[in-house]
């Protein structure tokens, strides 16, 4: 059976025994796509003269434009290299006699499938919003000791049931992204019939080009709720041949930008993923490089160390640059080795697609520094991040920039832009074998995936019907006597624990993050100091020639002490302060949360079952709801985005005032710093523990939990209907041919 056939067969099942919200969770885990989805790829990969497709990969910000202008524009500024709304769109890059873009807009049948997703959304929200509705209600009348709720009363019930029914759909990707793109859809005032006349865009240069493309793919551009991706053609020699998918980060923020670069990754023959050295191989890469090759058959991969610039200031820093390169990539390749060598072992169907990554040196490039190569006549029309970067080098290894020959040399081995355009000049070269392999290994990794998500289908139904045949109504009608009378003391104990670790967590995490980041602030104080030195100058003054008659000598040395900063090593020191605060702030919060969740999920368990036993409680089942309970729990994010004052962007050795207003300038950035960190954290903190608080843990976990042996009850008591049903859809499934 071919893989259109099975998707079809399978997906019949699932629609026809109503097991769609059921089944989106593993569709998305397996990569499954809709049959007219899969079609469209394969036609595609059976065009014999389709270009080769090649994907340019990795997270905002990883330095993807520096390395596309570097590949394909010679180093020019064509694509922007900040994380701008134009970098985060999705743009397909290929060759024409004319500069030109063609947009894909989402069509009416999109737009429905969207509207119907989104409907589904506002349906299941208002069952569960009616349900907790019911629950919280019979809990405040029996509190209040009333028989009627006052509109006040009513009105907050109300509003907490929406709240617990939203935060229990925002773990549903699939809905709650189709309904946020509904809005957005209907919003504009715009209709998908007027968009065609903006499908073609032509224009005398890439710059006018981008200008265009603004209402289409910026963040608040009037279409860009209805534009799937832009495909531009440019009259340029490095495009022929080949076409060049540029993705926005798989981390984009746009969850409907995200969704459709998911969907193209099949289209893709060759993948470079970019990696920034600064946080090589991240969680994210590797989510993606599994997805790719496990799941998208994908088998031509590379792997590029991008932002390599940035690590030779730090714990590299050598006195000679090649040698502080070469430290670099041997970090570099040994955690590539590592990473991959596990990633292979838990995905043994990826066969040798890692191999050549395993065994070979990582490949460690710097867009930005081939941009200056390419650019070094021209160094008067160098933006402030190439001359800041040219500042450093000169710093920190200014023997080997001494002259434009040693700079040039310098600067290309950085760049090593030469063994990223070997890796597109080989695969050029192997296009029909590639193809034909990328076709073959597609189908392969679909059909495994297509048997996996039938599998993983069948396995949660056994698990049903396992239940439900092994469950006595006796034991679970008694299991919930039992619980209400216990209800009430477990409630109360389990709050104490959650209250305990609240209050812990409240601790802890002020004091390790203040800790941690008084920890850069002093280091920065002290570059402060170490920048800073006083200096003796020493001139003679002529009296004249008449000084004689007046009892004094003619000529007399005078001395004046002053101050000197080097300016370029304090913005380093407070550009590291300022990078280092925001990734503590943003990165060491988040952890600690994410490990007070797992501390506290574990702490609940143990009460519970220390408490009551395991006779009272089905462990398995009550485990299952407090970690349901608290991954339902909304909190808040923090993040801190430091504005580094333009006052603070000079560089070589200031004297006199200069060197004194620049110091006072530095020492009062720190201070207003750290006191902003200070607030924010306070601020954090604060917000943080007010959500926890206004949590009640222990009422929601045995409301969850009531509602758990309540279904399984039902069931049970109509054992015979429930096994029909779920031993018809399971014959179905196993009734589909592999």
């Amino acid at each position: 059976m071919n893989i259109i056939e099975l998707t079809n067969n399978i997906e019949d099942v699932v629609t026809k025994n109503n097991l769609v919200d059921d089944a989106s969770v593993l569709k998305n885990e397996y990569a499954i796509a809709k049959s007219e989805e899969l079609q469209k790829t394969i036609d595609t990969m059976e065009d014999d003269n389709r270009v080769l497709k090649i994907g340019i990969l990795g997270r905002v910000k990883a330095g993807k434009s520096s390395l596309l202008n570097a590949l394909v524009f010679d180093g020019q500024d064509v694509l922007p290299k900040a994380a701008t709304p134009m970098t985060a769109a999705l743009t397909v890059l290929q060759y024409g006699d004319e500069t030109k873009a063609e947009v894909d807009f989402f069509t009416h049948e999109d737009i429905e499938d969207i509207k119907q997703i989104a409907s589904r959304y506002e349906r299941k929200l208002e069952n569960i919003k009616t349900d907790e509705y019911e629950k919280l209600k019979k809990i405040k009348l029996k509190k209040e000791k009333v028989d009627k709720l006052s509109h006040e009363q009513e009105e907050e019930v109300l509003q907490k049931a929406l709240k617990i029914a939203l935060r229990e759909l925002k773990k549903d990707d699939n809905l709650s992204s189709s309904y946020d793109q509904y809005q957005k859809i209907k919003n504009p005032g715009v209709t998908v019939d007027e968009l065609e006349q903006y499908k073609f865009i032509t224009a005398s240069d890439i710059t006018e080009l981008n200008s265009k493309l603004s209402e289409f793919v910026g963040s608040s551009g009037k279409y860009m709720p209805f534009t799937k991706s832009v495909t531009m053609s440019i009259n340029q020699d490095s495009l022929k041949d080949i076409q060049i998918i540029d993705t926005p980060g798989v981390n984009d923020p746009v969850v409907s930008r995200e969704d459709r670069t998911r969907d193209l990754l099949k289209d893709c023959d060759v993948v470079l993923i970019v990696s920034p050295s600064g946080q090589f191989l991240s969680s994210e890469d590797l989510e993606l490089m599994d997805r790719i090759t496990s799941k998208e058959g994908i088998r031509e991969l590379y792997l590029v160390a991008s932002q390599v610039d940035n690590q030779l200031y730090g714990s590299e820093k050598e006195s000679i640059l090649s040698n502080a390169l070469s430290k670099i990539e041997t970090k570099l390749t040994s955690q590539q080795s590592d990473v991959l060598k596990s990633l292979k072992n838990n995905n043994q169907e990826v066969g040798s697609t890692f191999d050549n990554l395993i065994k070979n040196r990582v490949i460690a490039s710097s867009g930005i520094c081939y941009n200056m190569f390419k650019n070094f006549g021209t160094q008067n029309d160098w933006d402030s991040n190439m001359n800041h970067v040219w500042k450093l080098l000169n710093e920190n290894y200014k023997d080997f920039f001494v002259d434009e020959d040693t700079a040039m040399t310098s600067l290309k081995k950085l760049a090593n832009i030469e063994s990223i355009e070997k890796i597109i000049s080989d695969v050029r070269e192997q296009k029909d074998a590639i193809l034909a392999k990328r076709k073959e290994e597609f189908a392969k990794a679909k059909y495994k995936s297509l048997i996996d998500y039938k599998v993983a289908l069948e396995q949660d139904i056994k698990d049903q019907i396992h239940r439900v045949e092994t469950s006595d109504i006796d034991e679970l009608k008694q299991q919930k006597e039992s619980i209400e009378q216990f209800k009430t003391k477990a409630i109360d104990m389990t709050n104490d624990v959650y209250s305990d670790m609240v209050e812990q967590l409240e601790f802890d995490i002020k004091t390790k993050l203040l800790d941690k980041l008084n920890s850069y602030f002093n280091k920065s104080r002290k570059d402060l100091q170490e920048a800073e030195s006083t200096d003796i100058e020493t001139s003679t003054y002529d009296h004249g020639f008449w000084s004689w008659k007046f009892g004094s000598d003619r000529y007399e040395q005078k001395s004046e002490t002053f101050t000197t900063v080097k300016a370029g090593l304090v913005r380093t020191s407070l550009e590291n302060l300022t990078d280092d605060v925001e990734i503590t702030i943003d990165v060491e919060a988040k952890q600690y949360v994410v490990n007070w969740r797992k501390t506290i999920y574990k702490e609940l368990v143990s009460t519970l079952r220390n408490e009551a036993g395991d006779d009272m409680l089905d462990v398995m089942l009550i485990s299952k709801t407090i970690r349901s309970i608290l991954n339902s729990v909304i909190f808040p994010d923090i993040s801190y985005d430091g504005n580094f004052p333009k006052a603070l962007k000079k560089s070589g050795t200031l004297k006199k005032s200069k060197a004194e207003e620049f110091r006072n300038e530095a020492y009062n950035y720190v201070s207003d710093l750290k006191s902003r960190v200070k607030q924010d954290i306070q601020v954090y903190v604060g917000a943080l523990i007010s959500t926890l608080k206004q949590e009640d843990i222990g009422e929601s976990i045995f409301s969850k939990y009531s509602k758990e042996i309540e279904q399984l009850e039902n069931d049970i008591e109509n054992k015979e209907i429930t096994l029909d049903r779920l031993n018809n859809i399971l014959q179905q499934l196993g009734a589909i041919n592999e």
